[in-house]
């Protein structure tokens, strides 16, 4: 469990940590939707570009484009946390304390919050400021993160209130939470959008930190109960693009009865976020996919009757 994991959320689930609300978007469910993201996530997938969704407390981040080395920072920081003049990560991490006083005198907006308190009534108000665009094209509020069942009594809390207000509900997820937190968001979620992101379980941990049986185990128990699922799947060059992974995830949504796909081609649009938090990037050579390779992972789920969009298209 990472640094704080769990901390910077209520046990009644009235309040919880979102890192990020993203409105008009076309590529997380039906129609137009609203993307609410939770903070907080168990894996650590080498090709994530929201490295920020990942750790469970707030975080700072560190944009040098817009550093204009005034000095500020440094000092107004008690812990001596910042070292001015260092244009790659000048906070120390080890010894910021995540107070934000930083974030709140910087100028320029350098230094930035990731990681914001917010209770169910306050992002319930941010979801309806759209509600006309929901109604007028059948979309809705899409729940995504990191990991939305990492707050899970916070998520039940927002999607009831969601149905209750009529608006459509679909959280993303990875698959690897426990399944009573999948129980308890049935009645109020009604699509999910579950990541597949490798079939063979060694190959799942290397990649993301975990094996994938809780991933498959929530899957299978998921269809039994009659859930509306697609499945995303990321497409990475040379990590889970091979014809017997496709197959093999082909194979299984047949015998699932999971009819839709979407492939998300490899992007490293979030690299610099990496930078940002002090991290490395551990894909910085790796080239996105090819069209042509596209074409024949869509070929192969189509092949097995499975309807495939690529990228939200």
């Amino acid at each position: 469990m990472r640094k704080g994991a769990g901390s910077s959320v209520d046990d009644q689930g009235l309040r919880g940590l979102v890192f990020d609300i993203q409105r008009f978007s076309l590529h997380d469910g039906p129609g137009i939707r609203t993307i609410v993201f939770l903070k907080g996530c168990p894996l650590s997938c080498i090709w994530c570009s929201n490295p920020e969704s990942q750790e469970f407390n707030p975080q700072i981040l560190f944009n040098v484009s817009k550093c204009i080395d005034c000095g500020t920072c440094e000092t107004v920081c008690e812990k001596g946390a910042i070292r001015t003049g260092d244009h790659v990560d000048r906070i120390d991490r080890n010894a910021c304390d995540e107070c934000g006083c930083c974030c709140e005198h910087c100028p320029t907006e350098a230094l930035k919050w990731s990681g914001k308190q917010m209770d169910v009534s306050q992002v319930l108000a941010e979801i309806e400021k759209d509600r006309r665009f929901y109604e007028s094209s059948g979309g809705g509020v899409t729940f995504s993160g990191g990991e939305p069942l990492s707050q899970p009594v916070f998520l039940k809390n927002l999607l009831k209130a969601c149905k209750l207000s009529g608006i459509h509900t679909a959280v993303e997820t990875c698959g690897v939470t426990k399944w009573e937190f999948f129980q308890g968001i049935l009645p109020y979620t009604q699509l999910f959008l579950y990541d597949l992101k490798h079939m063979d379980p060694l190959a799942h941990e290397r990649f993301t930190g975990y094996d994938n049986r809780q991933v498959l185990d929530n899957l299978g128990r998921l269809c039994s109960k009659g859930a509306n699922i697609i499945i995303r799947m990321p497409v990475i060059p040379g990590l889970n693009d091979s014809e017997s992974n496709i197959t093999a995830t082909a194979d299984l949504m047949v015998r699932l009865g999971i009819q839709e796909i979407h492939l998300l081609p490899y992007h490293n649009y979030g690299e610099s976020k990496y930078s940002m938090l002090g991290l490395e990037y551990a894909l910085k050579d790796l080239v996105p996919v090819s069209e042509q390779d596209l074409q024949a992972q869509r070929l192969l789920f189509e092949a097995h009757g499975i309807n495939v969009n690529i990228g939200g298209e």
